[in-house]
């Protein structure tokens, strides 16, 4: 039953990162004399990019949670699940914090800020996971 319970968490994490992994990256460009209908597309465009970045991160979060309770049952130190989640929740307030000043530099135009922000929060999500993706 333990190793039923294994292999299906195995094969779900499979099914997860190749899944992830298979969305087409949308390459958003925005031409120098935008009109209002080309904004709105570049913007959906970036939350698109942003959401499949996001997606791809959940996998690589859940991944390495799942190798580090393994540990964690292995060895008994409970202190590694922890500090990853701590450091996820740091991450995350990173993120908010360090694109919300490049919000404001750009304001009052708010078009011109919601793109930057986007942009940042694409930029270190994208970073983050690359660095979940280094081996263990």
């Amino acid at each position: 039953m333990k190793k039923n319970n294994l292999l299906l968490a195995l094969i779900h994490l499979v099914l997860l990162l190749t899944a992830a992994s298979s969305f087409a990256k949308a390459r958003c460009e925005l031409p120098p004399e935008a009109n209002q209908i080309t904004i709105k597309r570049y913007l959906q465009c970036l939350d698109s990019t942003l959401n499949n970045a996001k997606q791809l991160q959940a996998s690589w979060i859940e991944k390495r949670r799942y190798e580090l309770a393994k540990r964690e049952r292995e060895t008994g130190d409970s202190q590694i699940l922890q500090l990853f989640t701590n450091s996820i929740t740091s991450h995350n307030k990173y993120v908010a914090k360090s694109c919300q000043w490049r919000y404001l530099l750009h304001l009052p135009n708010a078009v011109n800020a919601a793109i930057n922000y986007k942009r940042c929060e694409i930029q270190l999500v994208e970073q983050f996971t690359a660095s979940l993706k280094q081996p263990l």
